[in-house]
């Protein structure tokens, strides 16, 4: 995973700037506690917020309100760095205005447990996944209602709300990818038949032998690492945005099976495979606090772990 070593460098780094102008960071990780994303997102006077902020998924960063007060206006501005991996841009996901830098695109796949699918066949696309005779059998990343926003947006980005209520009646399991982990290719009574995780999570389970990773035709979910920096303090976030830019992050991504973007480091995924993005277009003009909002408006009756 990322959070761990990158935290830990992180905080390395900040140790190492002496001055009382030292850059001040918030990295908010999807697995970890969302509290700062509320913090950050009632704030508003500019000169409370971070000076760097980073984070893993669609969060607030994307939400209307905080692009339109905070980006648009130019508070906030993309890092600067070397031209991105070939592969990456061409993958749509670099920003065309430059306000956002992603830093590295998780992947997420599925993973399909031949000891639970039965004779049923192997989903290929995600669309695959709402038909009924997938209903009650897929695991999500996620605690009760609240999982996988990438997911949720892309279904509904294609099939809107019926799509949404054909998703809410495959998945019957969310929880922490890792309890996914334990459970597939084990016949285990509470595993999902098919489990949306992180790459990285999907490589880690031991029996591959009985399980199936599938890379969907449309593409891996692309979940953005993304950074944004105070245009006013270009100086003092000068260290981080270099460490964030460096090899070293690059490293640790490409060790969790990410893609970086601005570097040439060695990674374990091919560059040929599919991503699929949901679009600086679409990102741009709908708001997605009030998609989410509206998706979770229908309920999703989870299992959490894959119990009651």
């Amino acid at each position: 995973m990322v959070k761990a070593p990158l935290e830990a460098e992180l905080r390395s780094v900040l140790a190492a700037q002496k001055s009382k102008n030292a850059a001040r960071v918030v990295y908010l990780n999807v697995y970890g506690n969302h509290d700062l994303f509320d913090d950050i997102r009632s704030v508003k006077d500019a000169r409370h917020l971070p000076d760097i902020v980073a984070s893993l998924g669609f969060g607030f960063l994307f939400e209307r309100g905080f692009r339109e007060r905070f980006v648009d206006t130019g508070i906030y501005e993309s890092l600067s760095f070397s031209p991105p991996r070939q592969s990456l841009a061409e993958s749509g996901v670099i920003d065309p205005e430059c306000h956002y830098t992603i830093l590295a695109i998780n992947p997420t796949v599925m993973v399909v447990d031949h000891t639970k699918i039965g004779k049923r066949p192997i989903p290929r696309k995600w669309a695959d996944i709402l038909e009924p005779e997938y209903e009650r059998s897929v695991g999500v990343v996620g605690r009760d209602a609240f999982f996988n926003e990438t997911l949720s947006l892309t279904i509904y980005k294609e099939f809107g709300l019926p799509g949404i209520r054909k998703l809410r009646r495959a998945v019957a399991w969310a929880s922490h990818p890792a309890q996914m982990v334990k459970m597939a290719g084990k016949a285990h009574p509470d595993a999902p038949a098919i489990s949306i995780i992180d790459y990285f999570f999907a490589k880690m389970i031991r029996r591959q032998d009985r399980i199936s990773i599938v890379w969907p035709d449309e593409g891996a979910l692309a979940i953005p690492f993304v950074a944004l920096a105070k245009t006013d303090r270009r100086k003092g976030v000068r260290a981080i945005a270099s460490f964030l830019a460096g090899r070293k992050t690059a490293r640790i991504c490409a060790d969790a099976y990410y893609y970086p973007v601005y570097s040439d480091v060695p990674i374990y995924l091919p560059e040929s495979l599919k991503l699929n993005w949901l679009g600086w277009e679409y990102l741009k003009e709908n708001d997605l606090e009030v998609l989410m909002d509206e998706i979770r408006g229908e309920p999703f009756s989870c299992l959490k772990g894959g119990r009651e």
